[in-house]
């Protein structure tokens, strides 16, 4: 998986870090190396959702394959069903029931809500 050294630079906001990885993915043939899986997947797909209209139709298929790669809806089924811990509290919930920060890709319970030292957005 070569997504996560662009996916994991925090000091870009999370729209500029998936341009970049969407940019490579395109120059790169569309590889299934460049999709996203795991926390990553679950950031981009959250953070998505909201803002798919702002995006060309390009944007969607990467975000359409790398949903596919992960097993289309019997895999994100099972992943919100995983149990993760809240980056806050420590608490552990189904991952349905968390969010994560678009900023530091940290999970939160939606009760300890944002991280006051990130910039970044609960999805």
């Amino acid at each position: 998986m070569r997504t996560n050294h662009i996916l994991h630079s925090y000091g870009l906001p999370l729209e500029e870090r998936v341009s970049q990885l969407f940019e490579e993915w395109v120059r790169d043939g569309r590889s299934s190396d460049q999709l996203l899986t795991g926390r990553g997947f679950f950031t981009v797909y959250s953070w998505y959702s909201g803002h798919w209209a702002d995006h060309d139709i390009v944007w969607s298929e990467y975000v359409a394959a790398s949903y596919d790669s992960i097993g289309g809806p019997d895999g994100w089924n099972a992943m919100l069903r995983e149990r993760a811990v809240c980056e806050s509290c420590w608490d552990t919930f189904r991952l349905e029931n968390m969010g994560v920060c678009t900023g530091c890709m940290g999970y939160s319970c939606y009760a300890c809500g944002a991280h006051g030292s990130c910039a970044g957005e609960l999805v």
